[in-house]
């Protein structure tokens, strides 16, 4: 039988306010943003089809049902914590770190780097939750890697690197194609993936590229996709560098011209200004720093 259960996630934002009366107090405990708890509480109401606080100004006042279901769920929840604690006393209060990133980025980056991490921090234990909009304030995730300007005031982020980008394929087709200049490019198969549709066009105009269609070619609905194509000979990938170190060292893709183009993103490691000092996200991000220290230079 499948459980019809609301957002748990929006569940634990509306307990914690309605328990402390407050929103700033509950984002103080779920080490989340102010305006994230008032989404998940505002998610809630529209699961719930109605209102479970009365807004007074800046006041909050729980509606009638509001209160009795939180009475409920604070039994619940106290109740999972007493299982937690009674059956698993080893692991009490020792919650994994959970990491936000974008599924590519976990595949190719993050995942066949993770041994090192779990090497050099034992003790660590860890999450990784992947979602095409890696999001901080998530009362799920503790720290982030995004790919942005770096403006976003109310979290705490560091530079790993610039976003630049290459044309890779397979070293085989090379062979039978002559490349002698970028228009040459118009005789490959070009690849896309659906969100970076226009990765292409910006890097054949940033080489002054005349004749060649920057969006025929096949179509993926992500970049690990199209990076899997690439490898297995199906065309010409414009790629993120840092998604195909791995490829380009193991001779599995190669660089068709080596003139990166440097976007005005960067790659972040990102979390909520109260887990700055959380000795789990300074691990992660300081290690994710020396990862990319050495991602830095390109196999090409």
């Amino acid at each position: 039988m499948t459980r019809r259960l609301p957002p748990l996630n929006a569940l634990r934002a509306f307990e914690a306010v309605a328990r402390h009366q407050s929103v700033s107090a509950a984002a103080d405990e779920l080490c989340v943003t102010h305006s994230a708890v008032s989404r998940h509480v505002a998610k809630l109401e529209d699961h719930l089809g109605e209102k479970l606080f009365a807004r007074h100004h800046q006041r909050l006042e729980l509606t009638a049902r509001g209160a009795a279901y939180a009475t409920e769920l604070t039994q619940l929840f106290d109740r999972i914590e007493s299982a937690t604690a009674t059956n698993f006393s080893s692991v009490a209060g020792r919650r994994p770190l959970h990491i936000g990133v974008y599924p590519t980025f976990a595949q190719r980056v993050l995942i066949p780097r993770l041994s090192r991490f779990q090497d050099e921090f034992p003790d660590i234990a860890f999450h990784v939750e992947t979602s095409q909009t890696p999001d901080p304030t998530d009362i799920d995730v503790d720290v982030a890697v995004i790919l942005g300007t770096g403006d976003w005031p109310d979290l705490v982020a560091e530079e790993l690197c610039r976003e630049e980008m290459l044309p890779v394929c397979n070293p085989k087709l090379l062979e039978s194609h002559v490349l002698d200049s970028v228009e040459d490019l118009k005789s490959f198969t070009l690849l896309h993936a659906q969100p970076r549709l226009s990765d292409w066009d910006h890097w054949l105009k940033s080489m002054g590229a005349k004749t060649v269609d920057p969006y025929r070619g096949m179509r993926f609905d992500t970049s690990g996709m199209v990076y899997q194509a690439a490898v297995n000979a199906l065309g010409v990938a414009m790629a993120q560098t840092p998604y195909i170190q791995d490829d380009l060292h193991e001779g599995r893709l190669a660089v068709l011209f080596d003139t990166p183009l440097v976007t005005e993103r960067s790659y972040w490691v990102v979390c909520a200004p109260r887990l700055r000092e959380d000795h789990r996200v300074v691990a992660f991000t300081q290690w994710m720093k020396r990862e990319f220290a050495q991602l830095a230079q390109p196999s090409r």
